[in-house]
């Protein structure tokens, strides 16, 4: 735990924070192990009894305002990423919390550290409640407002932050330059679904070195996709950089549009102390010729018939639109109810090993799952190839409510 320093009182204050998947009223502190607000309260109602501390937690997690009200004491200040009915979003690994913390150990104040992360949570977001599939439904709110209180009264309002604004991680203290930024060389314009663009960044360091840099792209479109926990995943595409002979430049080509609409670009950088920065001012690349975005992610499977005899030749084919923060599987059921996935083009794994695709895949583009021709010592009778959208990183058979799902079935008769 770390210590902070309270100007005003000269206390120390314990700090507790909590990075968890969060519920209406309840925290999630591990799979399938979830702590009601009740009983969290009563917890460090007696660390505080016990030890005459003040307390700040800091709580990083969906629909972690529902707790402001419910955790509110004398001498405790509450800081939520969220309200009540939002959820939490992470870019890159990055979130509110990242950004608070970063402002902390710069030497800010609890209150300024929340005040300057709050308008860097949302330029991380960019646009999203415009590009995510599911942003009209009302019964998704795509947006994220942290939540803070320390006066107890369990409502964040502009009466908050008189104490905060007096507290410090181990005291009132100014770091040294650490400075890493990088900028956008590349200039917003328009391109054809099949034109190129060169992607430029300028990136330095006070200190240190600069590492790598890379670009993340948010599509004019992407899906909602959440974990089993119910926690959103922003996984948009990125494109690496690499350093050129001018100074402190990296580049590199990009023309992976696929969908008419606008493409967000920003770029990020590393420094050898693992500190990241993004540039200041996204771009914005404007995409034509290309096919229209769906209103939510897809898989198709392929075939050219429903029946064929051994012997011959046999292709399918898997088609996946918005597929950004999903695995992909794609498996063959035999006749006999056990089944294959398939690994790359022609490659299967071992009978009902649930392995993921590791082949190419390309948004709206003809993926091939198998190409020959049907054995002569196959066996006869229906097979069902299926297309598996999975939430990323997942067990895939513990988020079957969350797939996006295609099965075509065929028949297989002798000669």
């Amino acid at each position: 735990m770390d210590y902070l320093y309270d100007r005003q009182f000269g206390v120390a204050i314990q700090q507790q924070c909590s990075c968890h998947h969060g519920g209406p009223d309840k925290l999630q502190l591990a799979k399938n192990t979830q702590m009601e607000a009740n009983e969290f309260k009563a917890i460090l109602d007696d660390y505080q009894n016990s030890t005459g501390n003040k307390l700040v937690l800091v709580i990083e997690a969906c629909h972690s305002g529902s707790l402001v009200k419910a955790l509110a004491a004398p001498n405790r200040a509450i800081i939520s990423s969220a309200k009540a009915n939002e959820k939490a979003y992470f870019v890159e690994k990055r979130g509110f919390s990242h950004f608070f913390a970063d402002n902390l150990l710069s030497g800010m104040n609890f209150l300024e550290a929340f005040n300057l992360a709050v308008p860097k949570q949302e330029k991380l977001l960019g646009k999203s409640v415009q590009r995510i599939s599911g942003a009209a439904n009302s019964t998704i709110n795509t947006r994220q407002t942290p939540q803070l209180d320390d006066n107890a009264d369990g409502i964040f309002s502009t009466d908050d932050g008189q104490w905060l604004k007096q507290v410090y991680v181990n005291g009132d203290f100014k770091t040294g330059d650490v400075t890493l930024a990088v900028e956008s060389l590349t200039t917003s314009t328009g391109l054809s679904v099949a034109q190129a663009v060169i992607l430029k960044a300028k990136a330095s360091t006070a200190v240190g070195r600069v590492e790598r840099v890379w670009a993340v792209i948010r599509p004019p479109k992407v899906n909602l996709v959440l974990d089993s926990n119910g926690t959103p995943i922003l996984a948009y595409p990125r494109s690496n950089l690499y350093r050129t002979e001018e100074e402190n430049v990296w580049q590199t080509s990009w023309n992976d549009a696929v969908y008419n609409g606008d493409y967000e670009i920003t770029f990020y950088a590393e420094d050898n102390e693992g500190n990241i920065a993004s540039s200041d001012q996204s771009v914005i690349i404007n995409v034509t010729g290309g096919a229209e975005p769906p209103s939510q992610a897809t898989v198709a499977i392929v075939l050219e018939k429903d029946r064929y005899r051994l012997g011959e030749p046999f292709k399918v084919e898997l088609i996946e639109n918005l597929g950004w923060g999903y695995d992909l599987y794609a498996a063959v059921v035999m006749p006999d109810g056990n089944f294959f996935a398939l690994k790359k083009t022609n490659q299967f794994t071992g009978v009902n090993e649930a392995k993921q695709w590791f082949g190419q895949r390309a948004q709206n583009s003809n993926t091939t799952l198998v190409d020959f021709t049907l054995p002569a010592d196959l066996a006869a009778g229906e097979y069902c190839f299926y297309g598996i959208l999975s939430p990323e990183k997942e067990n895939v058979l513990e988020t079957v409510p969350l797939w996006v799902m295609e099965r075509r079935c065929f028949e297989v008769v002798p000669f």
